[in-house]
């Protein structure tokens, strides 16, 4: 039996969408804080089952007869001590519930990302590796093809695209990629200790998101490099908090020291079909927010 933790979540959901497409729904269980909001996955015989990252005893009871679980650790939102906190006690329900392997969606390049705020993507990375069960992380660029988009949405108002990137180049993976390629991992031996890289199949610039932006109003606008202060200020202008921003800042700070400018091909083995194209998977993201 396969677990999906999150299974509510936007990347949860389409992990537990896609595991129906090639294993049968009763081995399918999706562990939710609000079972009443899984109810299309129920309908589909999907067995849905109340686990709550911040109440342990739920979690027992969630990943009950597992044999696989997917800590799905795309919560980005929640302070890094907290996260460390619940996906450690993930991991310990797994070994109470007799499971045999654990899937972990990591952050990605972790060594190359210095912020203090992905710290517990490192600590859990080492308790996966001494808690005695069978193993995989997949790291992830969840969520980075939504940060490029931003830039791209603002230029298509603004007309330029004003970002600290520098010459930074980065590799954005499609959504739906990402979660075909853990389902398949999921229904799938082979994995063993093994920590993929899940990027786009190419690198990208911020030179590009401009072309694309160009693309897309069918005008001209071309990407200029701003300083930290410049994009602090415009930004708590245009009514970003100031710790959003700051977690901007630090992620621009990231691209250009290098983090994630490097293409891997784990994506690609794992699906068994190319990649989405970096620069597509944040077009994908900029249309569906239009």
């Amino acid at each position: 039996m396969i677990v999906v933790t999150g299974a509510n979540g936007s990347f949860g959901r389409r992990v537990a969408q896609r595991l129906l497409t090639t294993v049968p729904a009763g081995g399918i269980v999706a562990s939710v804080r609000r079972p009443s909001a899984a109810a299309d996955l129920a309908g589909q015989g999907v067995t849905v089952r109340h686990g709550d990252f911040d109440e342990p005893a739920t979690l027992t009871e969630a990943l009950a007869g597992a044999g696989t679980v997917l800590l799905n650790a795309t919560n980005y939102g929640t302070p890094p001590r907290e996260r460390a906190r619940q996906q450690e006690a993930v991991i310990q329900a797994a070994v109470s519930a007799g499971a045999r392997r654990v899937v972990f969606t990591s952050w990605s390049r972790l060594e190359a990302y210095r912020p203090e705020r992905v710290e517990d993507y490192a600590r859990t990375e080492q308790a996966l590796a001494t808690c005695g069960l069978r193993w995989t992380v997949l790291r992830q660029t969840y969520g980075l093809a939504a940060a490029l988009a931003r830039d791209v949405r603002i230029a298509l108002t603004a007309g330029v695209l004003a970002a600290p990137a520098g010459a930074a180049r980065t590799t954005p993976a499609a959504l739906d990629d990402l979660a075909d390629a853990t389902a398949a991992v999921l229904a799938s031996d082979g994995h063993d200790g093994a920590t993929y890289e899940l990027t786009g199949p190419d690198a990208i610039d911020w030179n590009d998101l401009a072309a694309l932006a160009s693309r897309l109003t069918g005008g001209q606008v071309a990407y200029r490099p701003t300083p930290d202060a410049e994009f602090r200020a415009a930004s708590v202008e245009g009514g970003f908090p100031e710790a959003a921003v700051q977690e901007l800042l630090e992620l621009y700070a990231a691209f250009r020291a290098g983090w994630a400018a490097t293409p891997s091909e784990d994506l690609t083995r794992l699906l068994g079909r190319p990649a989405t194209p970096s620069l597509e998977a944040v077009r994908r993201v900029v249309r569906d927010v239009a």
